[in-house]
């Protein structure tokens, strides 16, 4: 009886044990349990027969989310007012889209003293506008111009990097170049823009037999057409050496269309009147008529004088103020030019200015005896947007190279010089190179297209120094004079 009493007080301690750690899995020693996420992964178990046991009670906690609000920088705003020249544009300000115009101006609030914004104008048909300026003061309203520009598409043309060139330089200069019958100037002379293919060119000069040549082009590449004329044998002729100083004066016989090369040279002439031109940039022309004698040779020295004034010609809008050197100096006329006469040479400041329209202000080198252009392109003022005109350029290259570039008579840098900014049409060139003579042509440019230009400079000449007279002479001449002043004290 006691054995059966002990047992089941055993058992019931034993089982009073093991109720232990269900009811006090909460409180142990009177303290509260943390709860715990417990995370359940999958797992892959091979198959057994042993019975698998699953706990029935998981207490887990949901992880906890805070969201906060964003903490706003300074607190003050201000306002962009976002004009655009094109109605239908999207306005955004840190890619939120703040509005589409019209309305115009889109009105955007952004807070001052936060990061910079960045705001995008965009249109069909037109570039995206992008600009990061300065965030407006609080409670203020900064004004922004967003000119957008058309995209334009052009249908394919040949690049001109495929266009070649022809160089003609005839012996003697001067002769009349023709490409496939047609005229195309007096040598030496350039030919741009020519598609790849076989030119048939031709010299003619008065005097000389005419020279017929084949000349192939190729693509990106400058042919050199360089004839030697011979004097016709059916007439008898007589020749000038002319000679200037300073040299490198350009030559031109009975008018400006027949160039014959630089002083100084040997002209071979028909016998009768002619008229000799010598033209260089910064002295004054020299002309004068010289009869030639069949079989004879004669010289024709000549002193070129320093030229000091030159003229202008400004195009702009009709009705535009013109000023140089900060005086009016008249209005566009209505034919949409003023021609400034006696302009001392050297650099000026123009400006050209109309009511609604900016100033166009520029620095322009006026040469001696030459007549300078000067186009004013005036813009509106405000947010119209300006009419898109598409432009060409001009690739010049120099022999030496550094040469000061004036495109227009404006200052363009130094050569190897590209431009891409010129409106189609003719346009003056001039280079300027301590130690050379100054080179200026007139070259056309095309739309989309960069013309090549080569320009080889020749070396200034210095002008002939009078001789001074030596020391000997002067102390011979001193003697002579104390000499004479003794004798007669003498007597």
């Amino acid at each position: 009886m006691k054995k059966r009493l002990l047992i089941i007080l055993f058992v019931l301690i034993l089982y009073l044990v093991c109720l232990i750690p269900v009811a006090g899995a909460d409180i142990i020693g009177g303290v509260t349990a943390p709860e715990t996420t417990v995370t359940i992964l999958p797992t892959v178990t091979e198959p057994t027969a042993e019975p698998t046991t699953i706990p029935t009670t998981i207490r887990t906690t949901e992880p906890t989310i805070t969201i906060t609000e964003p903490t706003r920088i300074g607190g003050q705003t201000g306002y962009f007012d976002i004009y655009v020249n094109v109605n239908g544009a999207t306005v955004k300000v840190n890619g939120k889209v703040e509005g589409t115009t019209p309305p115009n101006p889109v009105v955007a609030e952004v807070y001052s003293t936060g990061a910079p914004a960045t705001i995008t104008v965009s249109a069909t048909g037109y570039v995206t506008w992008s600009q990061t300026p300065g965030n407006p003061p609080a409670n203020q309203h900064v004004t922004i111009n967003a000119n957008l520009v058309p995209i334009v598409t052009t249908a394919p043309t040949v690049p001109p990097v495929n266009n070649g060139a022809i160089y003609a330089q005839s012996y003697p200069a001067g002769a009349a170049i023709y490409m496939n019958g047609i005229l195309q100037g007096n040598a030496p002379m350039t030919i741009p823009n020519l598609p790849p293919n076989s030119y048939a060119m031709r010299a003619s000069l008065s005097g000389y037999t005419t020279d017929n040549t084949v000349i192939n082009v190729y693509a990106g590449q400058t042919a050199y057409y360089s004839p030697t004329l011979q004097p016709s044998p059916s007439r008898n002729t007589g020749t000038i050496y002319v000679t200037s100083n300073p040299s490198y004066a350009s030559v031109y016989v009975d008018g400006t269309g027949n160039y014959y090369g630089k002083t100084p040279i040997t002209l071979t002439l028909y016998p009768g009147s002619h008229t000799i031109l010598l033209k260089l940039s910064g002295y004054n022309d020299y002309s004068t008529s010289v009869w030639v004698n069949g079989g004879q040779a004669q010289n024709l020295p000549v002193s070129l004088t320093p030229a000091i004034f030159g003229s202008v010609l400004i195009t702009s809008m009709p009705g535009a103020s013109v000023y140089m050197d900060s005086i009016l100096k008249g209005n566009i006329g209505p034919d949409g030019s003023l021609t400034l006469q006696s302009v001392p040479s050297g650099n000026h400041i123009f400006k050209v200015s109309a009511t609604g329209y900016n100033d166009w202000i520029n620095t322009v080198y006026i040469q001696p005896n030459y007549q300078n252009r000067i186009t004013a392109t005036l813009t509106p003022i405000g947010p119209s947007p300006t009419p898109f005109q598409s432009t060409g350029g001009l690739n010049i290259v120099s022999s030496p190279p550094g040469a000061e570039t004036f495109v227009d008579n404006l200052y363009r840098g130094y050569t190897p010089a590209t431009l891409t900014d010129l409106y189609p049409g003719q346009h003056s060139v001039m280079l300027k190179y301590t130690g050379y003579v100054d080179y200026s042509t007139t070259v056309t440019v095309n739309s989309g297209q960069t013309t090549p230009v080569a320009i080889t400079m020749s070396p200034a000449p210095t002008p002939t120094p009078k001789s001074a007279s030596s020391p000997a002479v002067m102390i011979v001449g001193l003697c002579a004079i104390i000499g004479t002043v003794m004798i007669l004290r003498r007597r």
